[in-house]
């Protein structure tokens, strides 16, 4: 899924921000990578299976309430889905 090497495609002239530097800005969200994501993180490492109490829904809240702290307005996309 994806480009294939992108990241290395566009490594000269990436730079990284501060979250800060996005205030007051809208910012499209790529729902599909910060699932992804999550539910890697949430597993058992032993067992591989998801924990309990459904955390990854906790996450992706607690993701879009930092953005809203630092009054960046999220758009959430899902596509691909």
């Amino acid at each position: 899924m994806g480009v294939k090497n992108l990241w290395r495609l566009l490594l000269p002239v990436g730079h990284r921000l501060s979250i800060e530097t996005l205030s007051h800005q809208t910012l499209a969200i790529d729902a599909s990578i910060w699932l992804t994501q999550i539910s890697k993180a949430c597993r058992d490492p032993e067992t591989g299976r998801m924990l309990p109490n459904r955390p990854h829904v906790r996450i992706f809240l607690l993701r879009l309430m930092r953005l809203l702290y630092h009054q960046i307005k999220p758009v959430v996309v899902f596509d691909g889905m």
